[in-house]
């Protein structure tokens, strides 16, 4: 119950938010090859062909479905089963060439406290939702009755591990980030970016804290 009740303060929180928000151009960039892609701003249309315009994402674009933890390919004859572009979602996309996009979206996420829900035990595909860099030690862990430092949360509470995952496009190669006593490749996850997290128990969610 508890759970619910503070997702339930949040989908509040934003609607409000969003009702006085006002709506800019966000453009993303991808290079020739894999990308582990993340958006930075909530788009007015999250529809993945309107997302990334003129850039294909048939057959080329993935996300992960953390519940069921499978990948989800979208093709443009069942859309449905994709769904829609979220902000606090990582994505995969095989991109032909180096190429911008640009959607309207609301310019209020890199102000706000952020949620993001790790569901089950297992790995989760999550994006940076800012226009910055973020300090991943910064986030704080909830379980719905205590909220605990990233520190806590995996070195005394281990419920999940402090060493993700993400993706180079520039090098093609995945990197590890962590915080700073696991001496990881990165400390901060850039914008437009996603990475992989592993929790060790279910109904846990990341608060990313906005630093603005």
């Amino acid at each position: 119950m508890k759970v619910s009740i503070v997702f339930l303060v949040l989908l509040f929180a934003i609607t409000v938010s969003a009702a006085t928000a006002a709506v800019i151009d966000h453009t993303g960039n991808v290079t020739a090859g894999w990308n582990m892609l993340a958006l930075a701003g909530i788009p007015l249309d999250p529809d993945p062909t309107a997302v990334f315009g003129s850039i294909p994402v048939d057959t080329k674009l993935y996300r992960l479905d953390a519940a069921t933890q499978s990948m989800i390919l979208y093709d443009v004859w069942t859309p449905d089963i994709f769904g829609n572009m979220l902000l606090t979602d990582g994505y995969w996309l095989l991109a032909d060439a180096a190429d911008s996009f640009t959607y309207s979206g609301l310019d209020d996420n890199d102000s706000m406290d952020v949620w993001i829900s790790l569901p089950v035990t297992g790995w989760t595909l999550m994006g940076n939702p800012f226009s910055y860099d973020y300090t991943w030690a910064n986030a704080k862990v909830t379980d719905g009755n205590i909220t605990v430092s990233m520190t806590d949360a995996t070195r005394t509470q281990s419920w999940l591990s402090s060493i993700g995952y993400w993706f180079d496009d520039s090098t093609q190669s995945m990197l590890d980030i962590g915080i700073p006593d696991d001496y990881p490749s990165t400390e901060a996850l850039p914008p437009w970016h996603g990475m992989w997290v592993q929790s060790n128990r279910d109904k846990i969610a990341l608060i990313f804290e906005s630093t603005l």
